[in-house]
């Protein structure tokens, strides 16, 4: 049986990206300093195929994914390795707990630009091992329904208007969800024999990694995952944490009673340690790949900025002006738009992955669930996932009715930096791609 199943060479390794304690931390609108690390940030790579058909997966634990960083660490790749630049996909798994890496900074985390500096060269590091380590090995791909860790996190409100979580004012109560998730839980898994340990998974959910909180250096249940599986499988393994569609997407339980801390490295170890069992399941089940094709496209798209005449945008600011004591969303959305200009627009690359019979649909920022389910009814392959933050940052993307309905996800100038379009501008350039692959 062994023998009629073709391999594929693959090489992974990981390289440490953790900043130096007393960095700022990113995710909030308010000032952290880091005074300590719970467990290091990784760029972890795969690099799969032969040839000039080589192709580069990095997935690296930080806040976001700029392309400018992206770019650099392609350059710094293809020089050492000969891998077009253009074959390589970067994207970050979206930990809250990491430094800012965005310049210049939208908010009041300042970033540490010592480290960001060398911030290219530790990723690209990561690939340039992970080149000189392949071999053949087997394919395997599943996936396991996953529900109860994650949950839509904007809810319809009695005035038909939507919010980040379900807390009443003035009268106004929360009606239920605003949205759906995503429940498919996938991975691919590499053995050099298929009775043998995995020596790499790459996994893929849709959940905010805003979980452990605090002032600790963190790359959350990511590491929790990472660090259960090799307890299985052996400290040589490598865990790769795509990012899916997570947007409006995160761990709080919110209408359930449900006795268990909602934040803190407990509850990122919950997570971890539950997500690594869903991974051993398809590792212990999952079939091999009938293809070992692998390749990429990407499809530049040139994306305008969002409208000041915008009556959302219009809307929102008037809002804030008129309160006398606006909350920090509310001051930071003022603050932006004194210097905000909507003039131009920004090329914005949507890359697509293939490996095997699955394939990674990248989007350049934070997407919402129903762009990435609509994504996944039209592709034509068996296995589809999602791969936000994925070589480039804009920042949230919702869905048209998110933006006239409000919330903090759908804010111009704060949350959304682009045209209301590019949720589906990127939706149907991965139609395309897929369809190219």
């Amino acid at each position: 049986m062994a023998e009629e199943i073709k391999t594929i060479l693959t090489g992974t390794a990981e390289n440490d990206i953790t900043p130096p304690i007393g960095t700022q931390l990113a995710g909030y609108f308010n000032r952290r300093v880091s005074d300590g690390i719970i467990s290091n940030l990784m760029a972890k790579a795969v690099v799969l195929g032969e040839g000039d058909a080589r192709c580069v997966l990095i997935t690296c634990d930080l806040i976001t994914m700029t392309a400018a960083v992206c770019n650099k660490a392609r350059a710094i790749i293809s020089e050492a390795t000969g891998i077009k630049p253009e074959r390589v996909m970067i994207c970050s798994t979206h930990t809250h707990t990491g430094p800012e890496i965005r310049v210049p900074t939208k908010g009041v985390t300042e970033a540490n630009e010592e480290y960001l500096a060398g911030l290219p060269q530790r990723i690209a590091d990561a690939a340039i091992k992970a080149a000189k380590t392949q071999r053949p090995a087997y394919l395997c791909i599943g996936t396991e329904h996953e529900q109860g860790l994650a949950y839509n996190r904007r809810f319809r409100m009695s005035n038909s208007t939507e919010q980040f979580g379900p807390s009443s004012s003035e009268g106004v109560t929360a009606e239920g969800f605003a949205g759906p998730t995503d429940s498919t839980f996938g991975a691919l898994v590499f053995k050099e024999t298929l009775e043998g340990k995995p020596f790499l998974v790459i996994c893929n959910y849709s959940v905010h990694i805003d979980v452990t909180g605090g002032n600790k250096i963190s790359a959350d249940f990511p590491a929790v995952m990472q660090k259960t599986l090799r307890a299985i499988y052996g400290d040589a393994l490598i865990c790769l944490y795509v990012q899916g569609a997570c947007g409006n997407i995160n761990h709080v339980p919110y209408l359930e009673d449900d006795p268990y801390p909602r934040k803190g490295v407990w509850k990122s170890e919950q997570l971890g340690r539950a997500f690594a069992g869903k991974a051993m399941t398809i590792i212990e089940k999952a079939r091999p790949s009938k293809s070992i094709k692998v390749d990429t496209v990407s499809e530049i798209l040139d994306v305008p900025m969002f409208p000041k005449s915008d009556p959302v945008y219009q809307m929102r600011l008037a809002s804030a002006k008129s309160k006398k004591e606006p909350n920090a969303f509310e001051q930071a959305l003022i603050k932006r738009s004194e210097n905000y200009s909507d003039e131009g627009s920004i090329k914005r690359e949507v890359q697509t992955m293939r490996i095997g019979d699955a394939v990674f649909c990248g989007a350049p920022g934070e997407y919402f669930v129903e762009w990435g389910l609509e994504i996944k009814k039209w592709s034509p392959f068996k296995y589809t996932f999602i791969a936000e933050l994925c070589d480039d940052a804009v920042g949230y993307i919702p869905t048209y009715e998110a933006f006239m309905r409000g919330g903090y996800e759908a804010t111009p100038v704060v949350s959304v930096r682009s045209t209301p379009a590019l949720g589906q501008m990127i939706a149907d350039a991965n139609f395309r791609n897929l369809r190219k692959l």
